[in-house]
Protein backbone atom coordinates (compact mmCIF):
# COMPACT_ATOMS: atom_id res chain seq x y z
CA UNK A 1 0.00 0.00 0.00
CA UNK A 2 2.87 2.34 0.77
CA UNK A 3 4.05 2.56 -2.82
CA UNK A 4 0.51 3.27 -4.05
CA UNK A 5 0.10 6.13 -1.59
CA UNK A 6 3.57 7.39 -2.50
CA UNK A 7 2.58 7.37 -6.15
CA UNK A 8 -0.54 9.38 -5.33
CA UNK A 9 1.49 11.97 -3.47
CA UNK A 10 3.95 12.17 -6.36
CA UNK A 11 1.11 12.65 -8.82
CA UNK A 12 -0.43 15.47 -6.80
CA UNK A 13 2.97 17.11 -6.35
CA UNK A 14 3.67 16.99 -10.08
CA UNK A 15 0.34 18.61 -10.84
CA UNK A 16 0.86 21.34 -8.25
CA UNK A 17 4.32 22.08 -9.61
CA UNK A 18 3.07 22.30 -13.18
CA UNK A 19 0.24 24.60 -12.12
CA UNK A 20 -1.57 23.98 -15.41
CA UNK A 21 -4.25 21.60 -14.17
CA UNK A 22 -4.08 22.15 -10.42
CA UNK A 23 -7.63 23.52 -10.31
CA UNK A 24 -8.89 20.40 -12.08
CA UNK A 25 -7.64 17.98 -9.45
CA UNK A 26 -10.65 16.84 -7.42
CA UNK A 27 -8.81 14.12 -5.52
CA UNK A 28 -8.53 16.25 -2.37
CA UNK A 29 -12.16 17.30 -2.31
CA UNK A 30 -14.33 14.78 -4.17
CA UNK A 31 -15.15 11.63 -2.14
CA UNK A 32 -14.74 8.97 -4.82
CA UNK A 33 -12.49 6.21 -3.48
CA UNK A 34 -14.47 4.99 -0.46
CA UNK A 35 -17.93 4.75 -2.09
CA UNK A 36 -16.44 3.30 -5.26
CA UNK A 37 -14.43 0.66 -3.39
CA UNK A 38 -17.51 -0.22 -1.32
CA UNK A 39 -19.58 -0.71 -4.50
CA UNK A 40 -16.79 -2.73 -6.10
CA UNK A 41 -16.43 -5.09 -3.15
CA UNK A 42 -20.21 -5.51 -2.97
CA UNK A 43 -20.39 -6.28 -6.70
CA UNK A 44 -22.80 -3.40 -7.29
CA UNK A 45 -22.77 -0.63 -9.92
CA UNK A 46 -21.30 2.66 -8.74
CA UNK A 47 -24.43 4.81 -8.69
CA UNK A 48 -22.56 8.13 -8.67
CA UNK A 49 -20.80 7.34 -11.97
CA UNK A 50 -22.40 10.25 -13.86
CA UNK A 51 -21.28 12.77 -11.24
CA UNK A 52 -17.84 11.18 -11.12
CA UNK A 53 -17.45 11.47 -14.90
CA UNK A 54 -18.30 15.17 -14.69
CA UNK A 55 -15.98 15.78 -11.72
CA UNK A 56 -12.88 13.76 -12.63
CA UNK A 57 -11.75 15.73 -15.68
CA UNK A 58 -8.09 14.88 -16.27
CA UNK A 59 -6.01 11.72 -16.39
CA UNK A 60 -3.85 13.08 -13.54
CA UNK A 61 -7.02 13.41 -11.49
CA UNK A 62 -8.02 9.86 -12.43
CA UNK A 63 -4.60 8.56 -11.37
CA UNK A 64 -4.91 10.23 -7.98
CA UNK A 65 -8.33 8.69 -7.35
CA UNK A 66 -7.14 5.30 -8.64
CA UNK A 67 -4.25 5.24 -6.19
CA UNK A 68 -6.69 5.78 -3.33
CA UNK A 69 -9.05 3.10 -4.66
CA UNK A 70 -6.23 0.55 -4.99
CA UNK A 71 -5.01 1.28 -1.46
CA UNK A 72 -8.50 0.49 -0.14
CA UNK A 73 -8.88 -2.64 -2.28
CA UNK A 74 -5.51 -3.96 -1.11
CA UNK A 75 -6.95 -4.25 2.40
CA UNK A 76 -9.47 -6.82 1.10
CA UNK A 77 -7.80 -8.34 -1.96
CA UNK A 78 -4.16 -8.50 -0.94
CA UNK A 79 -0.96 -7.13 -2.37
CA UNK A 80 -0.11 -5.99 -5.88
CA UNK A 81 0.79 -8.91 -8.19
CA UNK A 82 0.94 -7.08 -11.49
CA UNK A 83 -0.38 -4.46 -13.88
CA UNK A 84 -2.64 -4.24 -16.91
CA UNK A 85 -2.93 -2.19 -20.06
CA UNK A 86 -6.55 -1.22 -20.79
CA UNK A 87 -8.09 0.59 -23.76
CA UNK A 88 -5.29 -0.61 -26.02
CA UNK A 89 -7.23 -0.37 -29.29
CA UNK A 90 -7.56 2.83 -31.33
CA UNK A 91 -11.34 2.44 -31.30
CA UNK A 92 -11.55 2.22 -27.52
CA UNK A 93 -9.23 5.20 -27.11
CA UNK A 94 -11.31 7.31 -29.49
CA UNK A 95 -14.52 6.41 -27.68
CA UNK A 96 -13.02 7.32 -24.30
CA UNK A 97 -11.26 10.46 -25.50
CA UNK A 98 -7.81 9.02 -24.84
CA UNK A 99 -4.51 9.33 -26.67
CA UNK A 100 -3.12 6.08 -25.27
CA UNK A 101 -3.85 3.09 -23.01
CA UNK A 102 -4.76 3.21 -19.32
CA UNK A 103 -2.73 1.49 -16.58
CA UNK A 104 -4.48 -0.78 -14.09
CA UNK A 105 -3.22 -2.53 -10.98
CA UNK A 106 -3.79 -6.26 -10.38
CA UNK A 107 -4.17 -7.60 -6.84
CA UNK A 108 -3.64 -11.08 -5.46
CA UNK A 109 -7.34 -11.71 -4.82
CA UNK A 110 -8.22 -10.95 -8.42
CA UNK A 111 -6.46 -14.03 -9.81
CA UNK A 112 -8.34 -17.30 -10.39
CA UNK A 113 -7.05 -20.75 -11.37
CA UNK A 114 -7.60 -22.36 -14.74
CA UNK A 115 -10.97 -24.12 -14.84
CA UNK A 116 -12.51 -21.99 -12.10
CA UNK A 117 -16.20 -21.17 -11.86
CA UNK A 118 -17.03 -17.49 -11.44
CA UNK A 119 -20.43 -16.19 -10.38
CA UNK A 120 -21.42 -13.35 -12.69
CA UNK A 121 -23.35 -11.57 -9.95
CA UNK A 122 -20.12 -11.22 -7.96
CA UNK A 123 -19.49 -8.29 -10.28
CA UNK A 124 -21.60 -5.28 -11.17
CA UNK A 125 -21.51 -5.52 -14.98
CA UNK A 126 -18.93 -8.19 -15.68
CA UNK A 127 -17.31 -8.63 -19.08
CA UNK A 128 -14.79 -11.10 -20.46
CA UNK A 129 -12.07 -10.83 -23.07
CA UNK A 130 -9.21 -12.71 -24.68
CA UNK A 131 -6.03 -11.52 -23.02
CA UNK A 132 -2.43 -12.54 -22.45
CA UNK A 133 -0.08 -12.27 -19.49
CA UNK A 134 3.68 -11.82 -19.56
CA UNK A 135 5.49 -12.78 -16.34
CA UNK A 136 8.43 -10.76 -15.11
CA UNK A 137 11.58 -12.84 -14.62
CA UNK A 138 13.93 -10.10 -13.47
CA UNK A 139 13.73 -6.61 -12.02
CA UNK A 140 16.09 -5.64 -14.88
CA UNK A 141 12.95 -5.23 -16.96
CA UNK A 142 12.53 -1.82 -15.34
CA UNK A 143 15.49 -0.67 -17.44
CA UNK A 144 14.15 -2.15 -20.70
CA UNK A 145 13.78 0.21 -23.66
CA UNK A 146 13.86 -2.28 -26.56
CA UNK A 147 11.91 -5.42 -27.41
CA UNK A 148 15.00 -7.54 -26.86
CA UNK A 149 15.55 -6.07 -23.40
CA UNK A 150 11.88 -6.56 -22.54
CA UNK A 151 12.08 -10.20 -23.67
CA UNK A 152 15.18 -10.74 -21.53
CA UNK A 153 13.28 -9.46 -18.50
CA UNK A 154 10.48 -12.02 -18.86
CA UNK A 155 10.41 -15.70 -18.02
CA UNK A 156 6.99 -16.77 -19.38
CA UNK A 157 3.86 -15.86 -21.26
CA UNK A 158 0.62 -17.06 -19.69
CA UNK A 159 -2.79 -17.74 -21.24
CA UNK A 160 -5.29 -15.40 -19.60
CA UNK A 161 -9.00 -14.62 -19.71
CA UNK A 162 -9.73 -11.26 -18.15
CA UNK A 163 -13.05 -10.78 -16.39
CA UNK A 164 -13.37 -7.03 -16.19
CA UNK A 165 -16.18 -4.94 -14.78
CA UNK A 166 -17.82 -1.87 -16.33
CA UNK A 167 -19.01 -0.88 -12.82
CA UNK A 168 -21.33 1.91 -14.05
CA UNK A 169 -25.14 1.68 -14.30
CA UNK A 170 -26.49 0.86 -17.76
CA UNK A 171 -26.58 3.99 -19.89
CA UNK A 172 -23.92 5.81 -17.87
CA UNK A 173 -20.92 7.02 -19.84
CA UNK A 174 -17.34 6.03 -19.05
CA UNK A 175 -14.70 8.63 -19.80
CA UNK A 176 -10.95 8.07 -19.93
CA UNK A 177 -10.29 9.79 -16.58
CA UNK A 178 -13.13 7.83 -14.95
CA UNK A 179 -11.79 4.54 -16.34
CA UNK A 180 -8.42 5.45 -14.84
CA UNK A 181 -10.02 6.23 -11.47
CA UNK A 182 -11.85 2.87 -11.59
CA UNK A 183 -8.51 1.04 -11.83
CA UNK A 184 -8.94 0.40 -15.55
CA UNK A 185 -11.92 -1.90 -14.99
CA UNK A 186 -9.91 -4.66 -13.30
CA UNK A 187 -12.08 -7.25 -11.51
CA UNK A 188 -10.85 -10.84 -12.00
CA UNK A 189 -8.72 -12.93 -14.30
CA UNK A 190 -8.30 -16.65 -14.98
CA UNK A 191 -4.69 -17.79 -15.33
CA UNK A 192 -3.48 -20.71 -17.43
CA UNK A 193 -0.23 -22.65 -17.29
CA UNK A 194 2.89 -20.54 -17.91
CA UNK A 195 4.73 -21.08 -21.20
CA UNK A 196 8.49 -20.62 -20.67
CA UNK A 197 9.94 -17.79 -22.72
CA UNK A 198 13.09 -19.82 -23.46
CA UNK A 199 13.31 -20.51 -27.17
CA UNK A 200 10.88 -17.73 -28.11
CA UNK A 201 12.16 -14.65 -29.88
CA UNK A 202 10.39 -11.40 -30.72
CA UNK A 203 9.23 -12.71 -34.10
CA UNK A 204 7.73 -15.85 -32.55
CA UNK A 205 5.79 -13.78 -30.05
CA UNK A 206 4.45 -11.52 -32.78
CA UNK A 207 3.45 -14.54 -34.88
CA UNK A 208 1.25 -16.10 -32.20
CA UNK A 209 -2.53 -15.76 -32.12
CA UNK A 210 -5.51 -16.41 -29.88
CA UNK A 211 -9.11 -17.54 -30.22
CA UNK A 212 -11.86 -17.09 -27.61
CA UNK A 213 -14.93 -19.33 -27.61
CA UNK A 214 -18.11 -19.37 -25.57
CA UNK A 215 -19.82 -22.75 -25.44
CA UNK A 216 -17.81 -23.72 -28.52
CA UNK A 217 -18.69 -20.65 -30.60
CA UNK A 218 -15.92 -18.25 -31.57
CA UNK A 219 -16.55 -14.78 -30.12
CA UNK A 220 -13.11 -13.20 -30.60
CA UNK A 221 -9.85 -13.94 -32.35
CA UNK A 222 -6.77 -11.93 -33.22
CA UNK A 223 -3.03 -12.13 -33.80
CA UNK A 224 -0.69 -11.15 -30.98
CA UNK A 225 0.17 -8.02 -32.96
CA UNK A 226 -3.22 -6.66 -31.82
CA UNK A 227 -1.44 -5.93 -28.53
CA UNK A 228 -0.16 -2.42 -29.32
CA UNK A 229 1.43 -3.73 -32.51
CA UNK A 230 3.60 -6.30 -30.72
CA UNK A 231 3.29 -8.08 -27.34
CA UNK A 232 6.69 -6.76 -26.29
CA UNK A 233 5.64 -3.20 -27.13
CA UNK A 234 2.74 -3.70 -24.70
CA UNK A 235 5.25 -4.91 -22.10
CA UNK A 236 7.39 -1.81 -22.67
CA UNK A 237 4.36 0.46 -22.36
CA UNK A 238 3.40 -1.07 -19.01
CA UNK A 239 6.98 -0.82 -17.72
CA UNK A 240 7.21 2.85 -18.67
CA UNK A 241 3.75 3.73 -17.35
CA UNK A 242 4.27 1.93 -14.04
CA UNK A 243 7.76 3.35 -13.50
CA UNK A 244 6.49 6.86 -14.22
CA UNK A 245 4.16 6.45 -11.24
CA UNK A 246 6.82 5.16 -8.88
CA UNK A 247 5.87 1.49 -9.29
CA UNK A 248 8.85 -0.83 -9.71
CA UNK A 249 8.18 -4.17 -11.38
CA UNK A 250 9.54 -7.20 -9.54
CA UNK A 251 10.20 -10.84 -10.34
CA UNK A 252 6.94 -12.77 -10.52
CA UNK A 253 4.75 -9.79 -11.41
CA UNK A 254 2.26 -10.48 -14.21
CA UNK A 255 1.52 -7.99 -16.96
CA UNK A 256 -1.87 -8.12 -18.68
CA UNK A 257 -1.06 -6.95 -22.20
CA UNK A 258 -4.51 -5.96 -23.41
CA UNK A 259 -7.46 -7.39 -25.26
CA UNK A 260 -7.23 -9.50 -28.41
CA UNK A 261 -10.57 -8.41 -29.83
CA UNK A 262 -13.69 -6.77 -28.42
CA UNK A 263 -14.88 -7.54 -24.92
CA UNK A 264 -18.02 -9.61 -24.40
CA UNK A 265 -20.76 -9.13 -21.82
CA UNK A 266 -20.71 -11.94 -19.27
CA UNK A 267 -23.35 -14.64 -19.66
CA UNK A 268 -23.62 -18.18 -18.30
CA UNK A 269 -21.43 -20.68 -20.12
CA UNK A 270 -17.93 -22.03 -20.61
CA UNK A 271 -15.32 -19.65 -21.94
CA UNK A 272 -12.12 -21.04 -23.45
CA UNK A 273 -9.10 -19.19 -24.79
CA UNK A 274 -6.76 -21.08 -27.12
CA UNK A 275 -3.34 -19.76 -28.17
CA UNK A 276 -1.13 -21.05 -30.97
CA UNK A 277 2.44 -20.12 -31.80
CA UNK A 278 3.84 -19.98 -28.28
CA UNK A 279 4.54 -23.71 -28.04
CA UNK A 280 4.37 -26.85 -30.18
CA UNK A 281 0.88 -27.57 -28.88
CA UNK A 282 -2.00 -25.12 -28.48
CA UNK A 283 -2.23 -23.62 -24.98
CA UNK A 284 -5.62 -23.13 -23.37
CA UNK A 285 -7.30 -21.58 -20.34
CA UNK A 286 -10.98 -21.80 -19.45
CA UNK A 287 -13.55 -20.50 -17.00
CA UNK A 288 -17.19 -21.31 -16.36
CA UNK A 289 -19.48 -18.34 -15.82
CA UNK A 290 -22.48 -19.09 -13.64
Amino acid sequence: MKKIITAAVATIAAVVVSGSVEAQISCGSYPFAEPYAAAFLAGKPFDAAAQAAQTIHTMADGVCHQDRVVALLEEELGSVVGYKAAATSAGAQKQLGLDGPVLGVLLQGMMRENGSTVVIKDGARMIFELDLLARVGSAAINEATTREEALAGLDAVVPFIELGDLMVPKGAAITGPLLQAMNAGARLGVVGNPIPIDGLDADALAGASGVLTMNGTVVAQAPATALLGHPLDAVLWIVKAANARGMTLKEGDVLSLGSLGRFQLAAPGTITATYTGFSTEPATVSVTLD
